[in-house]
């Protein structure tokens, strides 16, 4: 008689149903790519980011490629970085993924693809084993595959979720296991389902929030170069050049914008924008035949002031007595007694200014403020950007600790992998 005793599903058997929920979970959706090496990856990774991959790079990933490891790391909560670059970042991808933790400054897992080349490390635990494994068993399917089965084997070490690299165990009463499985399964499915959807529509709505102050920001340094004569002639060689950087900044802030795709995008267009108003205020300083400004952090009451003059007492909305970067005009609001008017921006409560409007608003402001690190940590303290502040060196007062610390992961200098080299992955 045959042996009518239900069997368990394999291993591989659940992998792959595990591996089918998460294609039909995580669509395809367009995401922007950033051109560079190691420091515009780490830029990007340091802004929010979780996945970077370099359009030169030899095993490049597509738009809908980025966007389902996006998602599947941001559903393991896990401090994630991972970066595709050509091979050209350096000979040694064991180099080049210390680079780019470095770069980063942050402390988690990163996974790096440097040409043909896969390594993993982590600052907290070990990750090596698991890249090496993921390599290992995807390798023939290609890099995405080789990095969404890494993310899946870190979730489960890391957050427990399953039993990475432990053999199935044979065991009795294998129909009641499989029937356990099953509704674990299923049961997990919904419920990612569920948490999939309402944050996409939570990051829907944050996007288009930021959109809105984005193009107005873009809108109204494109009608402040309009009120520019180019060729005005009192416009030396250096006016001229300071002229057309800023024009060149206003392009890229405009191609950016149409580019965003998430919150953590406006980063970039912000940064273009700071670079741009800077330039005005050298050809306005030009024109006047006045010293060129010094490079400081924009004003902090409205970014969209240009560059700052000087560190004013003053009491903003929501916040308590602190130094701020302002710009010359709301210097003079301050010194005459009145108040100026703060950036406002939309959030589901109405207009707030920027630094009280939420943590979607971080990339924002660090596009405009990350070059002035050192001033802005403390300016910002006590908003709501404070704690999405992941520039490197920029600490809490309040906390001792880095305002974009992950828990016991440490700041990325050391620990785990990295403090021996015992990274995983392999060569394809």
């Amino acid at each position: 008689m045959a042996d009518m005793t239900p069997k368990r599903p394999s291993r591989s058997l659940v992998l792959a149903g595990f591996a089918l929920v998460a294609l039909t979970l995580f669509g395809p959706a367009s995401a922007a790519s950033a051109a560079g090496e190691i420091e515009p990856a780490a830029a990007a990774l340091r802004s929010g980011a979780s996945v970077y991959s370099d359009p030169a790079a030899e095993k490049a990933l597509s738009s809908s490629e980025i966007s389902a490891l996006s998602d599947q790391i941001a559903a393991t909560k896990l401090p994630i970085f991972m970066a595709v670059l050509p091979a050209s970042a350096g000979a040694d991808a064991d180099a080049v993924l210390v680079e780019l933790k470095d770069a980063v400054g942050l402390g988690g897992i990163y996974a790096v693809v440097a040409g043909d080349s896969f390594r993993a490390g982590s600052t907290s635990g070990s990750a090596g084993a698991l890249a090496t494994s993921a390599f290992r068993s995807q390798r023939d399917n290609g890099v995405a595959a080789v990095l969404g089965e890494f993310v899946s084997l870190a979730d489960a070490q890391f957050n427990g979720s399953g039993a990475a690299g432990q053999p199935a165990r044979d065991t009795a009463g294998g129909g009641t296991e499989t029937v356990v499985l099953l509704v674990m399964f299923f049961g997990a499915a919904v419920v990612l389902v569920v948490v999939i959807v309402r944050r996409r529509r939570r990051q829907a709505l944050q996007l288009a929030q930021v959109r809105t102050a984005i193009d107005e920001d873009v809108t109204e340094f494109g009608e402040r170069l309009g009120r520019f004569d180019t060729t005005n002639s009192s416009l030396d060689e250096g006016g001229l050049a300071d002229m057309q950087r800023a024009l060149d900044d206003y392009e890229s802030a405009k191609s950016s914008a149409v580019a965003m795709r998430s919150a953590s995008d406006a980063s970039r267009v912000t940064a273009s924008l700071e670079d741009g108003r800077f330039a005005v205020a050298c050809v306005e300083a030009r024109l006047r035949s006045q010293p060129l400004p010094e490079r400081r952090a924009p004003c902090f009451v409205d970014p969209r002031h240009g560059p700052s003059v000087a560190d004013i007492q003053w009491q903003a909305p929501g916040l308590s007595m602190r130094e701020v970067p302002m710009c010359a005009a709301c210097r003079t609001d301050v010194e005459t007694g009145n108040n100026p008017l703060a950036r406002e921006v939309d959030t589901g409560s109405g207009r707030q200014p920027y630094w009280q409007a939420g943590s979607q608003f971080a990339p924002y402001a660090q596009g405009y403020y990350s070059p002035f690190g050192n001033v802005m940590g403390a300016v910002l303290m006590g908003t709501m950007l404070s704690s999405m502040w992941s520039s490197p060196g920029i600490t809490s007062a309040a906390s001792g600790v880095e305002s974009a610390g992950f828990g016991g992961w440490g700041s990325g200098g050391g620990g785990g992998d990295f403090g021996g080299g015992d990274f995983g992955g392999g060569d394809f």
